[in-house]
């Protein structure tokens, strides 16, 4: 009965009892040699990574912790800017004529919006009625601008913006209402084209490193900042240290409480040379121009300070400080651009004309200089001549005067003839003594130069003519592109030559026309006020100015400035002894004393000295009531110790001593009444007939 036994031992199959399997490359002490390696590398590479954070927690936390202190205050501390006011503008005699008024900008924070630009945009144009296009622009300029800048969305907000702001400040506490002030012209048109206006920088001014309103100097989009006149000029001046409010804010950018405040310094006060009296006087005169186009400018002779300046038409600084943001304000201003007598235009520092016979008396003291003619012997033929295939007609017919009626009577002939006799040279060499064609250094912008009758002017002139031509015979050809550029580079036909030579020639007629004021002659108002002082006071050329002086404060910078007041460093002379000074006076005072072509400007007891001058546009066959001739008249009174010169243009109207002297006359009278009651009794200033 051995069958159990078997089973077992096939099921449980017998082995040695201490068989052990063993591999025979095995060394148990190398496997724990490579397994302590691994330990130590990753030992390492822990101590290593801990290191890392460590340091970099260091570095968070201690080392650059104040960078990070000041990024989490910025995300709950904001900095407000509080704008200041500009400073005062006075006229001489401390009459405030420029101020600024409380007003309201709205303000977008950009850093809260999270470029949701066109969502703001509908919210804005739907809720306050912001121009799309306009708000359209602003934004993709702002995309530019740091992120921390605020975006001015509107200009002086009306008082139900400035409620709506606030009625919504938990919705859009990114939208705010801040105090800005608004600049005031208090005698609105009054010398506008003096004073200037404000306005907001440009993108164009920012990105121009010639611009003095450039970014790198500080300024930014919604700044506000001299755009003309003496508020461009002295802009560093009037512009003030802005203040701040630093505020805390919430996860949403509302404002919990303020922390701190620095209260914003007004700019410096600027004293100007004007007389708001003498200005008011002047405007005056020029609302009956026929033409509604002229320009009167009013100087101290004895210093050069400007003391009136209208250029007419005028326009309103308010204009563009105050409703230049509304529809109606647009509107304003598309029409102002697209006025052909265009106001926003200083004929007084920018236009050209040709001066006409007041230039005669720049003959006289070149001619007088030079020896052409003397105290004691200044007899010339005077009326028409025939110069070439052309006769210069005359409207004076006196046979043969002295200096001192020819100038009474702006005796044509008779300076034809002094022209002729002194030659170009010597008349090139009293043009550049003058300095007329040069810039007198008034303190406004945008000054123009002119042109002088020289013979570089007509040569530069016949070089036009002939490019003309050329153009003409090229596209005659039918060329394009290079083989019309080859054809304007060709050398010229004998034509082009002939003309060329002869359109250069400086010759008798040039001479004739440019010694009383015609020619090609074209010079600005301001240069004949520097002039008709030189004239007054004897040969001192001042430089025309504004400034009288700039009172004490501290800069946009906050760096401190002390008064300053006003030196001319331009002044120069032109020789004119006293003899022929004596001559110049005479003359002046008999054409408007003495039965002259001045006579309209005349004041009884304040002896004024003038001359009047007819400035042809075109040739007289051309003329239409557009483009009759220009009246001038300039002047200066009293004689013997001048207080005033002025120089008046009334534009396409016709004699200046029918037009503009009489306009002068208006301007003394109101002084006189003023200065000297005893010889005019108070009145309402004349004002010459239309």
């Amino acid at each position: 009965m051995n069958l159990p036994c078997k089973i077992e031992n096939v099921m449980n199959p017998i082995r040695p009892r201490d068989t052990v399997v063993r591999d025979l490359n095995f060394d148990g002490t190398e496997d724990l040699r490579q397994a302590n390696i691994r330990l130590q590398i990753l030992m390492y590479v822990v101590t290593v990574v801990i290191a890392l954070l460590v340091g970099r927690l260091w570095y968070l936390q201690v080392m650059n912790s104040e960078y990070y202190v000041e990024r989490a205050d910025q995300n709950r501390i904001r900095e407000l800017p509080i704008p200041a006011r500009r400073g005062t503008i006075f006229d001489r005699k401390g009459k405030v004529l420029v101020t600024s008024q409380p007003a309201y900008n709205l303000l977008l924070s950009k850093k809260d919006i999270a470029n949701k630009y066109a969502e703001f945009t509908e919210l804005l144009v739907n809720e306050l009625g912001i121009e799309r296009e306009w708000l359209t622009r602003r934004f993709e300029e702002a995309k530019f601008e740091p992120k921390y800048e605020s975006i001015v969305v509107k200009e002086q907000a009306l008082p139900e913006d400035v409620a709506w702001v606030e009625a919504h400040q938990y919705e859009y506490p990114m939208i705010r209402a801040e105090e800005a002030p608004q600049r005031l012209y208090l005698f609105s048109e009054v010398a506008a084209h003096a004073l200037g206006y404000v306005g907001e920088v440009s993108k164009k001014q920012l990105n121009n490193p010639k611009s003095q309103y450039f970014k790198e100097n500080d300024f930014k989009l919604g700044d506000l900042v001299g755009k003309s006149g003496l508020e461009f000029t002295y802009n560093d001046v009037l512009s003030g240290k802005d203040g701040f409010r630093r505020v805390i804010v919430d996860s949403r950018g509302r404002i919990i409480r303020e922390v701190e405040r620095e209260e914003p310094v007004q700019g410096r006060d600027l004293y100007t040379t004007l007389d708001l009296d003498i200005q008011l006087a002047a405007e005056e005169q020029t609302e009956t121009m026929p033409s509604n186009r002229g320009a009167i400018v009013v100087v101290d002779p004895n210093n050069g300070a400007v003391l009136a300046l209208v250029s007419h038409p005028t326009f309103d600084p308010n204009l563009f400080s105050q409703r230049s943001k509304t529809d109606e304000g647009k509107e304003e201003i598309r029409e102002l651009n697209n006025d052909p007598d265009r106001p926003l235009y200083n004929r007084v520092i920018q236009g050209t004309f040709a001066p006409g016979s007041t230039w005669k008396l720049f003959t006289t003291v070149a001619a007088l200089n030079e020896g052409v003619i003397t105290p004691e012997d200044s007899k010339i033929q005077d009326g028409g001549i025939q110069l070439g295939n052309y006769f210069m007609n005359s409207m004076s017919h006196m046979g043969y005067p002295e200096i001192v009626p020819a100038i009474r009577m702006s005796a044509d002939g008779y300076f034809y003839r002094l022209g002729l006799k002194m030659g170009v040279e010597r008349f090139e060499k009293w043009i550049d003594i003058f300095r007329f064609g040069q810039y007198t250094g008034v303190d406004l912008p945008g000054e123009y130069r002119g042109t002088i009758p020289v013979r570089a002017t007509k040569e530069s002139y016949a070089k036009g003519v002939v490019k003309g031509m050329i153009r003409r015979r090229c596209a005659a050809q039918g060329l394009e592109g290079e083989a019309k550029e080859k054809c304007a580079n060709e050398a010229m036909t004998p034509d082009e030559e002939k003309t060329l030579r002869l359109e250069s020639r400086f010759n008798e007629y040039d001479m004739a026309a440019s010694s009383f004021g015609q020619g090609q002659n074209a010079i600005t108002p301001i240069q004949l006020a520097r002039y008709v002082g030189g004239l007054a006071n004897g040969g001192k050329m001042y430089t025309p100015h504004f400034l009288l002086k700039a009172g004490k404060g501290i800069n946009r910078k906050g760096e401190p400035q002390a008064e300053y007041v006003y030196q001319d460093k331009n002044l120069y002379s032109v020789p004119m002894g006293e003899a022929i000074h004596h001559i110049v006076k005479q003359g002046m005072w008999q054409a408007v004393n003495a039965g002259g072509t001045g006579g309209g400007a005349a004041v009884k007891g304040f002896d004024v000295c003038g001359k009047t001058g007819t400035a042809q546009v075109v040739s007289n066959e051309r003329a239409t009531k557009d483009t009759k001739d220009n009246a001038w008249f300039i002047s200066f009174a009293p004689r013997d110790k001048p207080e005033l010169a002025m120089v008046i243009l009334t534009e396409n109207a016709g004699f200046g001593g029918k037009q503009s002297a009489p306009r002068a006359k208006g301007i003394y009278d109101d002084y006189v009444r003023r200065t000297r009651p005893d010889l005019l009794p108070a009145a309402k200033t004349e004002v010459a007939k239309k």
